[in-house]
């Protein structure tokens, strides 16, 4: 079967393109839509199924982790070798090319992905999207699709799709415009064809909206998703929907390093496992119609049902993924999707007032400020928009992604200006007052302002006070541990007394003389993540541990004292969201679209679900309501 691959970019513009080698003209590659105009839902491809002519051999690539330099990048490059020297006549990835999803290591990882001699292609994983120094947007730049793909072989469709988390620790999440693109896709099925899903997370219960997708996979007559990131070969019973393993490249711990073969046949595929080096072996054979191996695997149950009635009000559900919080003012939210619209909304009258549309996705939470929005974006810059029109105010040029909150203090807005440097800005003319430059990594959290110090935290293991009238450096901290992923990159400081508060992915509290950056105490008795707050009075530090209590400490105090920890009832969290401190109550958000109020003394007044996805942030509008946004789409008030 010759093979092309059809990538859908920018929306609803389509693109006819090749993967490497080309091995047959672009004349009658793209999945069509002749069967679009059917009546029955599901697709040709599953109403007919003709025997595909021969046996279609695949290399299943995932979770290969390369950063230049280390063990994977020379066992990928001896797993390449084999790929082409061997009978396959397709390359799959399924993502986690990578470890942090750095320029860097994209640009690295293809270089070798292209020494293939085969047709190939790929999805992001996980480690692609969490701790993306581009937002995301250099995956399309290098590999010239957004994750989204469409590849047709030995009589199969297949279709890749992205899982997300998007630029936080979060459950996964599958976009709404990709389950739309999804369906777009399968209705172009050719009469016999089959279609298997390809995503970097199983559809379980560790996918936010797993219902949904597996909902629309069969809907599209899709009877098999192949899946990594759990690094194993264990065959999945996703609610009737085979799941097809791939290992990971390293192998776990007592295995050989290897990867997977994937035998594609009229109706079932057989799965081998092929160590570097050896001889590859069969681990299993699964039919792709209701195999009963499949379906006598148990399936993860249902998410809870929603019970925030009383004490939540749901607003909105946008037509896409949101990643910001919403900026408030007067009846006004501002807010940004995945598809790069920031939108004025109305919450008197229910409706949009303005948008703005950005090339990508947007992260930071507009501030709303003396009649300005102010955004910055993930295509680049620090934008300044009219907050009753919509009208362009000003607009800061950046060489990268803008993916990080900002602060503003009187007429100054400080905020990160992409990878490795923060600034101040004039709010009034978008004027750039100073520069620090730190060199790697973003400055993704809110930055915190007292006493004339900024201290914020980037993603190259630093935490960093400023001297915020001239933007020189006072100190620096960091943990002491060599990887990134432990930085305070994502975290909101707390000051109070003369000390600067934080909880990091390092699961400890930290205390730091504020003047001199010392390290005064240092406390790992809970798993501390991430999220933070500070007492209305400033007498209390909270924090969110991975055990979903939320636990305050005395800020007074010359060592770690805790006053108090609340369970929760959420179980496992790990989920960044700041906390809000309101009246004399703490409110927090999870990871599976749970919200909390907790009393400043510790009592749980209540704790309640809102849906199944991460909360974003929390915002006060002027009327003294909270405001909370999901990755989901929706919207909450807190009255």
């Amino acid at each position: 079967m010759k093979n092309q691959i059809l990538r859908l970019c920018f929306g609803m513009a389509w693109c006819l393109s090749a993967l490497v080698p080309v091995h047959a003209p672009a004349a009658g590659a793209s999945a069509t839509a002749d069967h679009a105009a059917r009546r029955d839902t599901r697709t040709a491809a599953a109403q007919t199924r003709p025997s595909p002519a021969d046996t279609l051999h695949v290399v299943f690539f995932t979770d290969i982790h390369v950063t230049p330099g280390n063990a994977q990048d020379s066992l990928f490059r001896m797993a390449v070798a084999e790929a082409n020297a061997s009978d396959a006549e397709l390359v799959i990835f399924g993502g986690d090319l990578t470890n942090t999803g750095s320029d860097e290591e994209l640009e690295h990882v293809y270089g070798l992905m292209s020494q293939l001699e085969k047709p190939w292609f790929t999805v992001m994983g996980n480690h692609e999207t969490t701790w993306s120094e581009s937002g995301c947007t250099t995956f399309r730049r290098i590999f010239g699709h957004d994750g989204r793909v469409a590849h047709r072989a030995g009589g199969y469709l297949f279709l890749g799709y992205n899982c997300g988390p998007y630029m936080k620790m979060a459950d996964g999440v599958v976009r709404t415009e990709d389950l739309a693109w999804l369906g777009a896709q399968a209705a172009g099925a050719r009469p016999g064809e089959r279609i298997v899903s390809l995503c970097h997370y199983p559809l379980n219960k560790d996918l936010t909206n797993r219902q949904e997708v597996v909902a629309t996979l069969k809907r599209l007559g899709i009877t098999a998703s192949l899946y990594g990131h759990y690094h194993r070969l264990d065959l999945r019973n996703f609610d009737g929907i085979a799941g097809i393993p791939g290992r990971a490249l390293a192998g776990r711990p007592g295995e050989a390093p290897g990867y997977t073969l994937l035998d594609f046949f009229a109706d079932s595929v057989r799965i081998r496992e092929k160590p570097l080096g050896h001889a590859a072996r069969t681990r299993h054979t699964v039919c792709l119609e209701g195999d009963p191996q499949i379906l006598a695997l148990p399936c993860d149950p249902p998410p809870a049902a929603p019970d925030y009635e009383g004490r939540m009000e749901y607003v909105l559900q946008d037509s896409a993924m949101v990643l910001t919080g919403a900026g408030c003012c007067g009846d006004m939210l501002y807010y940004g999707n995945s598809q790069g619209v920031l939108r004025a909304y109305d919450t008197r009258r229910g409706r949009e007032v303005w948008r703005h549309r950005f090339p990508d996705a947007l992260y930071t939470t507009p501030l709303c400020t003396d009649g300005l929005v102010i955004v910055g974006a993930a295509s680049g810059g620090i934008w300044a928009f009219d907050a009753r029109t919509g009208r362009r105010r000003w607009h800061l040029p950046t060489a990268t992604a803008v993916v990080g909150d900002g602060l503003v203090d009187r007429s100054s807005l400080y905020i990160g200006l992409g990878v490795g440097s923060v600034g101040r800005i004039d709010l009034r003319s978008g004027k750039l007052l100073w520069r620090y430059d730190y060199g790697q990594g973003q400055a993704q959290g809110r930055p915190t302002l007292a006493d004339g110090k900024l201290v914020f935290g980037a993603w190259d293991r630093q935490l960093y006070c400023l001297d915020a009238a001239t933007g020189r450096c006072l100190w620096k901290w960091n943990n002491g541990r060599p990887g990134v992923f432990l930085s305070p990159g994502h975290v909101v400081p707390r000051i109070a007394g003369g000390k600067v508060f934080i909880v990091a992915p390092d699961r400890a509290v930290t205390c730091l003389d504020l003047a001199t950056g010392r390290q005064l105490w240092r406390d790992n008795s809970r798993k501390a993540r991430e999220t933070t707050g500070l007492g209305g009075d400033g007498r209390q530090f909270y924090y969110k541990t991975m055990d979903g209590e939320l636990a305050a400490v005395d800020t007074s105090a010359d060592a770690y004292r805790e006053t108090w920890c609340t369970d929760l009832g959420w179980g496992y969290e790990y989920n960044s969201c700041p906390a809000c401190v309101r009246d004399g109550v703490v409110y927090v958000a999870g990871r599976l679209g749970q919200v909390a109020a907790v009393r400043e003394d510790g009592t749980l007044l209540w704790s309640v679900k809102c849906c199944n996805s991460a909360g974003n942030d929390f915002r006060q509008a002027p009327d003294g309501s909270l405001w909370v946004t999901f990755a989901e789409g929706k919207l909450f008030r807190i009255p």
